[in-house]
């Protein structure tokens, strides 16, 4: 789909540019990072520039290629001499397009100035030879280095972990799984939540709602699972302009932060071992309480003395907060539908109303995956409405189902836990700052 590949085109043109974009590098740290992408990526030094001016001016949005009529077809290069300069590639897989493009000369294959650069650059990388895996696999290198970062939000860990069993309505049980993302410097667990559906994007929603409450980091390095290298939740950090990494393969250490934290978790387990939760709200809302009093406001061995709350909110670091209306813009899943011939489509077997003017036509749909009463219907790159389902069928909520009472023992810790947070919660409401109520950047 032509859309599909325009978006995974300014994906691979954000992940290029990720490290000038990190903030606070200096002046010979750019030069040496500018170096690298020219001579990995093989583009010009304008080229590199129009991409950091259009991704500064449009965010995203600006780095998708222009739309042409030509897509698709070979221009100012032959057939014959694209298969051999990929025979040349092959060859020697280091040859920059450059030297690819001296041989053809001088071997007669094309003219002198026939080709240009980013022409053949372009061509390579749609036959599947451009220089994407070398790429990967120098920036996973350089993120296994330097791990132990100075301020808040210059990094997050994310992992996820299995948890408890939770009953069903049907009698039987279903898995849980935990979704964490912790601050390096600081250790503080931004947000951590249990979900039962893994098939929904549950690191997307885990993500959103750490960014929320405590503003975007600047890169975030996660492993290298199916749920962790999606295109959706590389696309949300393009767009908040956040640096996406990538754990090296078979090295757990990258991850010691988060793996540690995981370990922690396993006290919250068996204390809720002794007062099983019958669902996953009270999972939650258990493991919140525990979070803040067991682990977020407890000493940290690492921090001298400091819980991992105090080291956040006394870092100096200025924290870059993101708006709700930038997150549901970053985290909205996008897919091409053809409107029929009532001026409806269909969209996860549910059927919306774009209208009579849209018949036979593609549009573009923005929808958040956890949330489909409302779906953004796109046309030419523009927002026409926002629409709703024609009818809600199998989606509409249903009764819980009320079981017995059982006898069941109490956690003594949960419980001293829960009187802790309901105190600190009073306090609290005292000292707000009333920062989440606007955006941009500010001190927390």
């Amino acid at each position: 789909m032509a859309n599909n590949s325009m978006m995974e085109a300014a994906l691979k043109r954000h992940e290029m540019i990720a490290p000038l974009l990190i903030p606070e590098l200096d002046a010979a740290e750019k030069r040496r990072i500018r170096c690298e992408i020219l001579e990995r990526e093989g583009i010009s030094e304008r080229t590199l520039r129009r991409y950091l001016a259009a991704y500064r001016e449009d965010g995203y949005e600006g780095l998708k290629p222009k739309e042409r009529n030509d897509a698709g077809q070979l221009k100012a290069i032959s057939g014959e001499a694209l298969d051999y300069a990929i025979s040349l590639k092959q060859e020697l897989p280091g040859r920059s397009v450059e030297r690819i493009i001296h041989i053809l000369e001088g071997e007669g294959i094309v003219g002198k100035g026939e080709i240009t650069r980013s022409t053949l650059s372009r061509h390579l990388m749609n036959r599947g030879f451009g220089a994407a895996e070398l790429k990967l696999t120098k920036v996973n290198m350089l993120a296994a280095r330097r791990f132990q970062k100075s301020g808040r939000n210059m990094l997050w860990q994310s992992d996820i972990k299995y948890g408890p069993y939770i009953p069903t309505e049907k009698g039987g049980k279903k898995r849980t799984y935990m979704v964490a993302f912790i601050d390096d410097a600081t250790r503080l667990v931004c947000h951590a939540e249990f979900y039962d559906n893994q098939r929904l994007p549950i690191l997307e929603d885990c993500f959103r709602k750490a960014v929320l409450k405590y503003g975007k980091p600047d890169a975030v390095y996660v492993d290298n699972g199916k749920v962790f290298v999606s295109r959706w939740f590389r696309i949300a950090c393009a767009k908040l302009g956040i640096k996406h990494m990538n754990t090296k393969a078979y090295s757990p250490e990258s991850k010691g932060k988060i793996e540690r934290f995981n370990k922690t978790v396993e006290e919250f387990m068996e204390e809720l071992s002794l007062e099983k939760a019958k669902s996953l709200e009270e999972l939650n809302r258990k493991f919140r309480i525990w979070l803040d009093e067991g682990y977020n406001s407890r000493e940290h061995s690492s921090l001298k003395g400091q819980s991992p709350m105090q080291a956040y909110t006394g870092d100096p670091k200025r924290v870059r907060f993101a708006t709700p209306e930038e997150c549901h813009d970053a985290f909205l899943w996008e897919d091409t539908r053809k409107v029929d011939n009532t001026g409806c489509f269909k969209l996860n077997g549910v059927e919306y109303e774009a209208g009579i003017e849209y018949i036979g036509k593609k549009v573009d749909v923005r929808y958040d995956p956890f949330d489909t009463s409302h779906v953004e219907v796109w046309y030419s790159g523009e927002k026409r409405r926002t629409v709703e389902p024609l009818k809600i069928g199998e989606y509409c909520g249903r009764m819980e189902k009320t079981e017995a009472a059982a006898k069941v023992s109490r956690s003594r810790l949960l419980k001293i836990y829960e009187k802790e947070n309901a105190e600190r919660q009073k306090q609290r409401l005292g000292a707000l700052s009333f920062r989440s109520m606007k955006g941009g950047e500010g001190n927390v």
